[in-house]
C-alpha cells in the first residue's frame, strides 16, 4: 500500500505543467516543460525580497528603489498639504475631523499669530539691553509685558481649540476627537497663516459649515444639557 501511494505522489509531482505565457506568445522550440513541483516552488517565493541573499549590486538597486518610492510619497504629501488633497495627506493631518478643526481655527481670530513677531521683539530687547541703550527698569517692565502677552496668547489658543472640540462633538458625535489633537491645533494657531501646514483652505471669517458662532452657542447648550443628564443619571 505504502509503495503504491509513494509512486502516485512522485508521478503527481513530476507531472509536466504547461507554462502560462502572455497572449500571442508560444514557447520556443525545444523549451522544456517545467515540472509541477518547480512551478509550486516558484509560487511560494516571498513577495518581500530577502536582503541577506542579495548581492551588493542588488542591494544598491533595492535601496535606490526604496528611496525613490519614499521620495515620491513625500512629494505627494507635500503637494497634498498645499492643495488640501485628503487622499495623499499624511496620517497625522488626514481626516474630516482635523480638516474641520483647521478650517475653524483658520477662520477664527487668534492672538497666537503675534507669537513669532513677539519672539523677534524679545530678541531685539535683549540686544538693546546688552548695549545699555535703555535702563534696566524699562527693560524689566518690557520683559514682564512680553511674558504676560505670551501667556494671554496661549490661553486664547487653548480656548479656540476647546471650542473646536465642542463643535466636533456637536457635528461628529462624542469620542471623535483624535489623539494629539490639542497640541497639534494649539501649535497651528501660533503660526502666521502663510506659514501653516497644511495650508489654510478658508479665509478669515469664513467659518465652515457647522462652525459658525451660532453653531458654537448651540453646541455649548447641548454640551451643558448632556452634562446635566449624566449627573442626573448618576
Amino acid at each position: 500500500m505504502f509503495s503504491r501511494k509513494k509512486e502516485t505522489e512522485e508521478a503527481h509531482t513530476s507531472e509536466p505543467v504547461a507554462i502560462q505565457l502572455p497572449k500571442g506568445r508560444t514557447p520556443g522550440k525545444g523549451t522544456p516543460t517545467p515540472k509541477r513541483k518547480d512551478v509550486e516552488a516558484a509560487r511560494r517565493t516571498p513577495i518581500v525580497a530577502d536582503r541577506r541573499k542579495m548581492s551588493r549590486e542588488e542591494k544598491k538597486a533595492y535601496n535606490a528603489q526604496r528611496r525613490a518610492k519614499a521620495d515620491e510619497a513625500w512629494q505627494k504629501q507635500q503637494i497634498a498639504m498645499k492643495t488640501g488633497d485628503e487622499r495623499n495627506m499624511p496620517a497625522i493631518h488626514a481626516g474630516p475631523v482635523r480638516r474641520f478643526a483647521r478650517d475653524y481655527l483658520d477662520a477664527r481670530f487668534n492672538l497666537g499669530v503675534a507669537f513669532m513677531p513677539l519672539v523677534l521683539v524679545l530678541l531685539l530687547s535683549m540686544v538693546v539691553q546688552g548695549r545699555n541703550i535703555v535702563g534696566p527698569t524699562v527693560f524689566m517692565y518690557g520683559i514682564i509685558t512680553v511674558y504676560v502677552f505670551f501667556l494671554i496668547m496661549i490661553l486664547d489658543s487653548w480656548w479656540g481649540v476647546r471650542n473646536a472640540k465642542i463643535l466636533i462633538e456637536h457635528k461628529f458625535g462624542e469620542g471623535k476627537v483624535p489623539r494629539q489633537f490639542t497640541w497639534q491645533m494649539i501649535s497651528r494657531t501660533l503660526y502666521l497663516p502663510r506659514w501653516r501646514m497644511p495650508r489654510p483652505m478658508t479665509k478669515f471669517g469664513q467659518f465652515p459649515e457647522g462652525a459658525t458662532p451660532a453653531d458654537l452657542r448651540e453646541a455649548r447648550k447641548e454640551r451643558r444639557a448632556r452634562k446635566r443628564a449624566n449627573k442626573a443619571a448618576k
